[in-house]
C-alpha cells in the first residue's frame, strides 16, 4: 500500500497461475487459475472486489469430455470489448496435448463453456487486449523453430491469425512463459525466460516489435 516499500505478509489468493489475476470493466479482480495445492485441483476462477485483500471462488470451469482436469494448468484471463471473458488452458491430456485450449464466458465468470482447441500448439498463453481491443496470445513454441510466438484475434477471441514468431533461435524447449505489454499503439515488448546453449543458467531476453495491420 506504500508503493513498494514495505510488503504485507503472504495470503491465500486460492489459486495458481503464473499470469496472475485482471482487472475487469466493473473493478473486480478476477483470477483463473488451479488450485494446485488442494484436492480435487479444480481449475476455474476466484474474485476479489477488495482489491485482493480478500478472495472467494467464484466457479469452476468444466472439463472437456474424456479430459482429466489435472491435466489442465496454467490458466489467464482476458476481458473482451462487449465484456465477455476468454480463458486460456495449458494441456496435457492426449487429445490436442500441448496445445492451448480456450474457455468463455459471457456472464462475468460465473459461468463457463467446455474448453475447446483452438488449433495453437505452445503453450502457456499469456493474454492482452489491445489499445484497439484486439486480443493478443502470446506463448512459448517447445519444439523447432524453438522460441516465441503470438497471435492476434480480431473478433474477441473466435478466431486466431496465423503466428506471429518473436523469437525463433531457442537452443531446446527450455524456454517461453512470454508476456507481453503495450508500450504504444504499434509498439509492444515481450519478454521471457530462456536457457541458452552457453550457460547452465537461464537469462531473461525480451524483443520489442511492432504490430501493424
Amino acid at each position: 500500500t506504500d508503493g513498494g516499500a514495505t510488503f504485507s505478509q503472504r495470503y491465500d489468493c486460492l489459486v495458481n497461475s503464473p499470469h496472475g489475476p485482471i482487472q475487469l470493466a466493473g473493478g473486480r479482480l478476477l483470477y483463473a487459475g488451479k488450485e494446485l495445492y488442494r484436492t480435487p485441483h479444480r481449475i476455474g476462477v476466484c474474485e476479489s472486489t477488495d482489491d485482493g485483500t480478500s478472495w472467494r471462488w467464484l466457479s469452476a470451469i468444466p472439463t472437456r469430455p474424456g479430459d482429466d482436469p489435472k491435466q489442465y494448468h496454467e490458466l489467464h484471463a482476458v476481458e473482451t470489448a462487449d465484456q465477455r471473458i476468454i480463458v486460456h488452458i495449458r494441456n496435457h491430456n492426449p487429445l490436442h496435448a500441448g496445445e492451448t485450449l480456450q474457455s468463455e464466458s459471457s456472464d462475468g465468470g460465473r459461468t463457463w463453456s467446455p474448453p475447446k482447441s483452438i488449433g495453437v500448439w505452445g503453450l502457456p498463453s499469456q493474454l492482452l487486449r489491445l489499445a484497439d481491443d484486439r486480443l493478443l496470445m502470446s506463448y512459448g513454441h517447445r519444439r523447432k523453430p524453438f522460441g516465441n510466438q503470438v497471435r492476434v484475434s480480431d473478433d474477441g477471441g473466435r478466431s486466431w491469425s496465423d503466428p506471429m514468431v518473436i523469437s525463433a533461435d531457442g537452443a531446446a524447449g527450455d524456454l517461453g512463459y512470454p508476456t507481453t505489454v503495450q508500450l504504444d499503439d504499434t509498439t509492444l515488448l515481450t519478454v521471457w525466460y530462456e536457457k541458452l546453449k552457453t550457460s547452465p543458467f537461464a537469462v531473461l531476453r525480451q524483443a520489442l516489435w511492432s504490430l501493424t495491420g
